[in-house]
Formats: structure tokens, C-alpha cells, sequence
């Protein structure tokens, strides 16, 4: 787990706030204290969480698919979110 390095993509889990323990997908880079996250649940990619990076678990894994739409610039869903966060944290150790 790295905190220097936040990708689109990005797996991480909150640990501050009433979200504590939700685990959330990086939809986009303010600057290198904030992020935009998404669940395409709760917290839906057009109305992403704004997080500081400092109230977040940062996982070494990243949605390649979700990295791939937005490089080539294609919409991401919220099904798409769901579908990579579903895999992704399933792929985790010890959970």
C-alpha cells in the first residue's frame, strides 16, 4: 500500500468520515492532496466524493479497464465502477 502515487483507478478505502470502511474507486486528481472517488453506488460518477488523500487507504491496485476508458477518452458508468470495485476487492488478501 503506497500513498505517493494516486492513479485513476485506483483502489482505496476511507478511513475518516461516515464513509470509514467503504472502499471506493479514484475518478479524478484535484491535486496532489485531493481526489474525487466513486462506488457507482452510493457515490455515483457523476457526483463523485471529494477525499483528502490523507483520510485514505491506498491499495496498489488499479482498474485498468476503468484507466483504459478514461485515457481513450470514453464515459466511465457506474456499472463499470461497480463491476472493477466488485473484482478488485475481492482479489484483496485477508478480507
Amino acid at each position: 500500500m503506497s500513498e505517493n502515487t494516486v492513479r485513476i483507478g485506483q483502489l482505496v478505502s476511507s478511513i475518516q468520515g461516515r464513509d470509514s470502511g467503504r472502499f471506493y474507486l479514484i475518478t479524478g486528481i484535484e491535486n496532489e492532496t485531493m481526489v474525487y472517488v466513486a462506488d457507482g453506488e452510493g457515490r455515483k460518477v457523476e457526483n463523485p466524493k471529494r477525499k483528502n488523500c490523507k483520510h485514505l487507504i491506498h491499495y496498489d491496485v488499479v482498474a485498468g479497464y476503468i484507466l483504459e476508458k478514461v485515457q481513450i477518452g470514453k464515459k466511465v458508468t457506474n456499472t463499470d465502477v461497480r463491476k472493477e470495485l466488485k473484482n478488485l476487492v475481492s482479489q484483496l488478501p485477508n478480507l
